[in-house]
């Protein structure tokens, strides 16, 4: 009895309108062009100075990825600025969605995308070392702005739109998933983060050389690997979750370089 009506159930989920997994809203995965990957490749060159203290072992920070990490941010004469755990979702098309449904924690902010482009390439278990530019800092503050310009950076803490030195150690690289159920009129009556998974790819490679960056023969198939946490500051409008990140390949130096 009980496994006819499962079966019951199942059918009129089916019949009904019924998603399960990755790339489906509010996780929908932002497509990239070559323009935009070539931008964010040299922006990882360019304003950034990347040194890998360990090479993880674990799921890789990429693409339409939610990450973890461990940090310690300091201005440029060492005074402290955040010391303690982030998180951020990248490479997603819909970001304001997915921020405004967070009510807690540190989540990194959109307006930090040199942080996020320096967990690029990284494994769960790696630690990292890096600076990157003011540029990078505070992206929707003019470069110009006066001394005093500041943003949020996480957990209610500030930061000037200064040079930063960061420490991660990442924690967690995995693929949201999302659960919807029963279409009607235009939108889902059950509609629900439902986890997150551990992926394989994309895969680290030591022998590619700094820079270099591949599209995914396999996982993405048409989407570019290598992107920026949240470039809308020199790509387009930055909007929450239309931040472009890393994806599979914004290798750090040949020990964080992604293959997929």
């Amino acid at each position: 009895m009980l496994k006819r009506i499962l079966v019951i159930l199942v059918l009129a989920l089916t019949q009904a309108g019924c998603d399960y997994g990755e790339d489906i809203s509010p996780f929908k995965r932002e497509r990239l062009n070559d323009g935009i990957t070539k931008i964010l490749e040299r922006q990882k060159r360019e304003l950034l100075q990347i040194e890998d203290i360990k090479v993880g072992t674990g799921s890789v920070a990429s693409w339409g990825r939610r990450l973890s990490a461990d940090l310690t941010v300091r201005y440029a004469d060492g005074t402290l600025v955040y010391q303690g755990p982030i998180y951020t979702y990248v490479g997603f098309v819909v970001i304001t969605a997915i921020t405004n449904d967070i009510r807690s924690g540190p989540l990194l902010t959109i307006s930090n995308e040199g942080i996020q482009l320096g967990l690029n390439g990284m494994a769960v278990g790696g630690q990292r070392r890096f600076t990157v530019d003011r540029s990078m800092v505070c992206v929707r503050i003019n470069l110009d702005a006066g001394p005093k310009a500041s943003c949020g950076l996480a957990d209610r803490t500030e930061v000037r739109k200064e040079t930063l030195l960061v420490e991660a150690t990442l924690t967690e690289s995995c693929i949201p998933l999302t659960f919807r159920a029963f279409y009607l009129n235009g939108g889902y009556l059950f509609h629900y983060r439902a986890g997150c998974r551990n992926s394989d790819l994309p895969q680290l490679d030591p022998t590619l050389p700094f820079g270099t960056f591949t599209k995914s023969k396999k996982e993405w198939a048409d989407r570019l690997i290598a992107t920026s946490p949240f470039s809308y500051a020199l790509i387009r409008s930055i909007s929450p979750y239309n931040s472009p990140f890393v994806d599979s390949t914004f290798p750090a130096n040949r020990s964080s370089n992604i293959v997929a």
